[in-house]
């Protein structure tokens, strides 16, 4: 047995994460059993870019995914849609299936590696999915090899399966989606904008607007999570590119302002629709605009503005025609008369 923690400051510690778990059974194993509470969009995109990514180097990696509370509970629009794209990948390449617990209402975590029908090892504890990508809370999962252990975890993933799921690509659609406003809600680094604090900011502008241009094209900062993934040098593991990481590339036109944020700036940014983060200026004319420390929060922004209006599918490029549907193909940043604070405007 071996303890996973969390990695997130204060408490930092040299022990494997999930994440990196995860990983390493992927890169061991030809079949993955994953049995999750809750899901979240990006996670399943991630897995998908996973076994996408081996299938195409002629390793097979099979996949079964339950997914436990949203069957009772209920998903937002992109969370559907990334379920439905994942389950229709792996029926399509004969990989497994995604499945959905309609008999009661299943937390468990469970995540079994096998290689050659044989379970290798598993993770047990608090991840759900999500945390594949997110480390937004402390998490404490178990490392389990023994065998008898091992061979109960499959019975129960292949009875929870036959029993008390049924595959999403067999049940009807949602005939509506949760509604929330949590767009940000606990990313690291992101709070609320109050909302005094907000109208101070808007009375103090100075009239001084730079209209940020998103770029649609294929190999564009929106649409990295289709380019090349990266080698994990811990795992040996792909890890693909992050299907909310974004930064702008902004034109020289606009850098060149003596107004414009210079590089390695870093400012805060109040946003249209609430929310309060960091973001910074970097590389040669200050041409990169991304958020500070992760580049998901600013793509999350802007992704999520997207898809929560119903002009981008997840999993799918930004194109034109989406940027045209929405309305916009700019994000404007407002300067105010405090040079440390800006707003974001990506309204309709």
């Amino acid at each position: 047995m071996e303890l996973l923690f969390s990695n997130v400051k204060p408490c930092e510690y040299n022990n494997s994460s999930f994440s990196e778990a995860f990983e390493l059974g992927v890169v061991n194993s030809d079949e993955i059993n994953i049995a999750t509470g809750y899901i979240s969009e990006e996670s399943l995109l991630e897995l998908k870019s996973i076994l996408s990514f081996y299938a195409e180097n002629n390793q097979v990696k099979k996949c079964n995914l339950v997914i436990g509370m949203h069957g009772r509970e209920g998903f937002t629009r992109p969370q559907y849609e990334a379920a439905i794209e994942l389950g229709r990948f792996l029926a399509n390449s004969n990989l497994g299936g995604v499945s959905i617990c309609t008999a009661f209402r299943f937390h468990g975590k469970t995540y079994l590696f096998s290689d050659n029908n044989n379970p290798v090892f598993a993770i047990l504890g608090s991840s759900n999915l999500s945390n594949l990508v997110e480390n937004r809370q402390w998490e404490v999962d178990t490392k389990v090899t023994e065998e008898h252990a091992l061979n109960e975890l499959l019975t129960l993933h292949n009875d929870l399966t036959a029993k008390a799921c049924r595959n999403i690509l067999e049940v009807d659609a949602p005939e509506s989606f949760i509604e929330t406003n949590d767009l940000l809600q606990d990313r690291i680094d992101v709070d609320k904008a109050d909302s005094d604090l907000y109208a101070q900011a808007e009375n103090s502008l100075t009239g001084v607007v730079f209209d940020l241009p998103l770029k649609a094209t294929e190999k564009s900062n929106l649409n990295v999570y289709f380019g090349k993934g990266r080698v994990a040098t811990k795992t040996g593991a792909i890890r693909p590119r992050h299907w909310y990481e974004v930064e702008l590339i902004v034109p020289i036109e606009i850098t060149s302002s003596p107004s414009y944020p210079k590089s390695g700036s870093t400012i805060h940014v109040y946003t249209d629709d609430g929310w309060s983060f960091k973001c910074k200026t970097e590389g040669q004319n200050s041409k990169n605009f991304r958020s500070e420390n992760d580049l998901r929060t600013l793509g999350r922004w802007i992704k999520g503005r997207l898809e929560r209006a119903g002009c981008l599918q997840v999993g799918k490029p930004v194109t034109d025609e989406v940027l045209d549907a929405y309305g916009r193909r700019t994000i404007s940043l407002k300067q105010t008369e405090n040079p440390d604070l800006w707003l974001l405007d990506f309204s309709r």
